[in-house]
């Protein structure tokens, strides 16, 4: 029913979240694991090994600066192999823990939100449009997931570029450059699915609910990217 999002409201009154979390999740190991497979730190570790800057101190002053210590052959692998698995340890514990957590962040704001303009949604039905307006951001997981295979390997930068589509924002507009850093068309697939999905989780009017959504939106972007200056992912979009 998310690809209409005008028939969200039926699943979101029935209050059915089993189905669309597992998918959610399921699909986030998916792109971990296609990740974790192609994930290749080796530049990474063998560029901070050639490049090590040496730290000005105390002892140095006085004396010739020590050369920065060069690893060898084999603890360079090993250094690989240690942050290699680290980092998919991360990829793994971020989509069957980091999924559900954020679809229950999003189901506790939608809960306050109803109610804070006056409506009277359930947790059910909250978490409900939560984990339906996570369907989007699974979709980007498998995505991602396949232009993972696609390549013979995956730096550490890439990760989160693998699937991107920037808007064209003019010249000359550095702030709104910001301010939709992050923001695709899963995201806005995600904002419309709450948009028409609240009205049903909170028993209010279609236009009151579509009004607080796009407000609340608004307000996300502004504190998330010019106030915190950070570039999380919008509401409604599940991790990797």
């Amino acid at each position: 029913m998310v690809l209409v999002p005008d028939r969200v409201g039926s699943d979101v009154i029935a209050g059915r979240y089993g189905g669309p979390l597992l998918s959610v999740v399921m699909c986030a190991c998916v792109a971990a694991f296609a990740l974790g497979t192609r994930l290749d730190v080796g530049p990474e570790v063998r560029a901070e090994n050639a490049g090590a800057p040496v730290v000005a101190t105390t002892a140095t002053k006085t004396s010739n600066p020590k050369p920065p210590e060069v690893k060898t052959d084999r603890e360079i692998e090993e250094s690989i192999a240690q942050r290699t698995t680290v980092a998919r340890v991360k990829l793994g514990l971020g989509a069957v823990l980091g999924t559900p957590f954020r679809v229950l962040a999003l189901g506790l704001a939608m809960l306050l939100l109803g109610r804070f303009i006056g409506g009277k949604p359930t947790m059910p039905r909250a978490l409900t449009l939560a984990a339906l307006a996570s369907v989007p951001g699974a979709v980007r997981s498998l995505v991602t997931a396949l232009a993972a295979w696609r390549q013979p390997s995956v730096v550490p930068g890439e990760l989160d570029s693998l699937v991107r589509s920037p808007f064209v924002v003019p010249d000359g507009h550095p702030v709104l450059e910001r301010l939709l850093t992050g923001v695709d068309v899963f995201t806005l697939w995600s904002v419309v699915i709450l948009a028409f999905g609240l009205c049903a989780a909170a028993d209010i009017r279609r236009t009151k609910s579509v009004a607080a959504i796009a407000i609340s939106f608004v307000l996300y972007l502004l504190v998330t990217r010019l106030i915190m200056g950070g570039a999380e992912p919008a509401p409604g979009v599940a991790g990797r």
